[in-house]
């Protein structure tokens, strides 16, 4: 799947968009609650909290209109945290 947004300007938020729209077999939240929930509970698997960086608020605005399952929340932070430490 494609994504309707632009490109966010920030380089570790667009390399993850890349590398996650290479794969279209990703999963999906049942709901936007535990949309919400996946999100802020891979952000803290990464040591990242709210309140978001104007970075971090880009990724998760990626994850909400990909209404993201808990392994692509996961996996994007994940990546994007992994970016951002080299």
């Amino acid at each position: 799947m494609k994504s309707i947004l632009p490109k966010s300007g920030y380089a570790a938020v667009d390399a993850v968009r890349e590398a996650v729209e290479g794969d279209s077999d990703w999963d999906i939240a049942e709901s936007e609650e535990k949309l919400h929930f996946y999100i802020l509970r891979a952000a803290q698997n990464v040591a990242r909290f709210e309140p978001f960086t104007d970075d971090e608020t880009a990724l998760n605005a990626y994850l909400v209109e990909r209404m993201a399952g808990k392994r692509l929340c996961d996996y994007a932070w994940r990546m994007f945290s992994q970016r951002l430490n080299h």
